[in-house]
């Protein structure tokens, strides 16, 4: 026969443990997450089964009722911690409303009215309403970001609720309620199940967030926030791709900063990157939902543009150098004024690649810049040599 007491000792064992893992992962690496409600959620919850267990064995009311307000507590704390995930503001008159209700409807139920079924279903509703508060809180969770976690989240909390369905049921049908050891010792290996997996839980929401925001370190450029090379190169290749199979015409368009070297060594790369976010601003402005606008490296920027030719690329570009003319960078001896030199090439028919259109810009973008720069020119005819 399985041993409560041993039971409930190492169910106490395995939470305070998640409670130390966690508060050292909070101690030693902020950048984790982790909120320190949860190190304390889990080493309060075990203390309903420390407090309570003792409380049947000297026959105590007041232990009783302390073990079943930590049994409150510590979901309550827990639940509260993916509040403090999601960095929102807290809700203590909230917690202390509930905390009141339910410390007088369990002290109704152990001196004036001693029942306890009553004191079960009170700390299984209130559980119940933990559980709609973690779920309620879980909505707030980006899909994108924890697809995983917010699925978990929202059906662990679901837990509580059918618990309390379940409570209500059995009443209803007049099941025996009597707490023998063998249905102790079932539900102490439930509560330890459902405590680790509780852990997992939490480890897997800062996972996600942790990967995604890797994921998206890696598809932007960390000074500008536009897309990086990488997922530019990707997003040239379907579009090619589309244009060879469907014609939809498709254009890039390569610019950089006029003398943006003598800015660096004249201002500062302090100036040099305030005008870089600033170019990558007036540029963001002017392109469509649908173009890929992208940080290539240094001062060199591409904008790619599904569905549209040449002469609608051409003005696009222009429409962005005029942008750029206008801006002003604040430096020490006064307002510094930008210019660009842009080079725009379309796919061409009947088959193009990547490297070939990149090509076409590159080479427009050259001719401007042998020109004196500060321009655009489109280059629809100009073709690479065919490989023998």
């Amino acid at each position: 026969m399985l041993d409560p007491v041993s039971l409930i000792v190492l169910h106490t064992a395995m939470m305070w443990a998640c409670a130390v893992a966690f508060a050292l992962i909070r101690r030693f690496e902020i950048g984790w997450g982790f909120p320190w409600h949860w190190p304390v959620a889990f080493f309060i919850m075990p203390m309903v089964m420390l407090i309570g267990g003792y409380a049947e064995q000297i026959d105590s009311d007041g232990l009783r009722l302390l073990g079943f307000l930590t049994g409150f507590a510590g979901p309550a704390v827990l639940a509260d911690g993916v509040r403090a995930f999601l960095r929102l503001p807290g809700r203590p008159r909230l917690w202390i409303v509930w905390f009141v209700l339910f410390t007088g409807a369990i002290l109704g139920f152990t001196t004036l009215l001693p029942s306890l079924s009553g004191r079960v279903l009170v700390f299984q509703l209130f559980t119940a309403g933990i559980g709609i508060y973690a779920f309620t809180v879980s909505r707030h969770l980006p899909m994108d970001d924890h697809p995983l976690g917010r699925r978990f989240v929202a059906s662990f909390a679901a837990a509580p609720i059918l618990a309390f369905a379940g409570q209500l049921l059995a009443l209803a049908l007049g099941l025996d309620q009597t707490l023998e050891v063998k249905n102790i010792a079932v539900l102490v290996l439930a509560a330890t199940a459902i405590g680790i997996i509780t852990a997992i839980g939490c480890v897997i929401l800062v996972a996600e967030r942790f990967a995604a925001q890797v994921g998206r370190e890696a598809r932007s450029d960390v000074l500008t926030g536009l897309a990086t090379r990488r997922v530019f190169d990707r997003a040239l290749e379907r579009a090619v791709q589309r244009f060879t199979e469907t014609t939809t015409p498709v254009s890039l368009i390569l610019f950089d900063i006029d003398h943006f070297k003598t800015i660096n060594d004249t201002h500062g790369h302090d100036v040099g990157d305030i005008a870089l976010r600033e170019v990558a601003d007036c540029a963001r402005a002017a392109v469509r939902p649908g173009d890929v606008l992208a940080r290539l490296g240094g001062d060199e920027f591409a904008i790619l543009l599904p569905e549209t030719d040449l002469p609608q690329a051409t003005d696009i570009a222009r429409r962005v150098l005029d942008r750029l003319r206008s801006l002003r960078v604040a430096t020490p001896g006064g307002p510094l004024r930008l210019s660009g030199s842009f080079g725009v090439a379309q796919a061409l028919p009947p088959s193009d690649t990547p490297q070939a259109l990149v090509k076409r810009a590159d080479l427009a973008l050259y001719e401007v810049k042998r020109r004196g720069r500060n321009d655009v020119e489109a280059m629809s005819l100009v073709t690479l040599p065919q490989p023998a």
